[in-house]
């Protein structure tokens, strides 16, 4: 049973999202024994199910984020950075990851005296017009981020929100060579955002963002902050960055 669960595992994993026929196709099982052993992993949050397509969980990425012999996690090494970040800028300061086509927000720290930051933990959120998404976006694999940019409406929720396919390209070249991306109203209104990745064998694992009203907030600043947080994160977990 347990080479099973992980053939279909391993399946997703390599192919990405996949639809329930494929998946029986990738492992060669009767597809009566891949809906019975989704629906376990699905229950277990170890795969997700939007459209009928299925994608690895929220909880493999919780559990993967074990390091090491200390037993430490991500959201224990950010939670620190991150409460520092919010005394520091005064703005809210947000851990994120990609799951499937949505940003996912793990851990957020503000003040409700702050001009609220249309978020939420655990919420959702279009990767194209966020800074941790486009951070996660940019220095992801290529064949990857393809894929999304190719599922992914690029709908507005602001006046300033790109939904234009070469200009978002751009913005993610461009967010490559600086280190860092920035939300300049795109998400909010009157919002600013930046963020840099947490790396792990070069790729994203994580985002760690900072964001605040727009006629205050500085770039320069925040971005700076963000890429050293980003790197003492990386070297707690393990020395996983590279490539900065």
């Amino acid at each position: 049973m347990l080479g099973r669960v992980l053939a279909l595992l391993d399946s997703v994993a390599a192919a990405g999202p996949l639809g329930r026929g494929e998946l029986a196709a990738a492992t060669g099982l009767p597809p009566a024994t891949v809906n019975r052993i989704v629906a376990s992993l699905l229950a277990e949050r170890l795969l997700a199910e939007d459209a009928g397509v299925l994608r690895l969980g929220l909880r493999l990425f919780e559990l993967g984020t074990v390091a090491g012999q200390a037993g430490v996690t991500l959201l224990d090494v950010a939670g620190p950075y991150l409460v520092d970040l919010h005394g520091a800028f005064g703005c809210t300061a947000q851990l994120a990851v990609l799951d499937g086509d949505a940003v996912v927000y793990l851990l957020k720290i503000g003040s409700p005296r702050q001009r609220r930051l249309k978020t939420r933990v655990a919420g959702r959120f279009p990767p194209h017009c966020t800074g941790a998404g486009k951070a996660l976006l940019a220095f992801g694999a290529p064949e990857a981020v393809e894929g999304v940019l190719a599922r992914l409406p690029l709908a507005a929720r602001t006046r300033a929100t790109i939904t234009d396919r070469p200009r978002l390209l751009a913005d993610l070249r461009a967010t490559r060579r600086r280190g860092y991306a920035v939300d300049r109203g795109e998400f909010q209104d009157g919002m600013t955002g930046v963020a840099a990745p947490v790396r792990a064998s070069g790729r994203p694992l994580a985002a760690v963002t900072l964001a605040g009203p727009t006629e205050v907030f500085d770039v320069p600043r925040a971005a700076h902050a963000l890429r050293l947080v980003a790197q003492l994160i990386e070297g707690r977990l393990g020395g996983a960055g590279s490539g900065r």
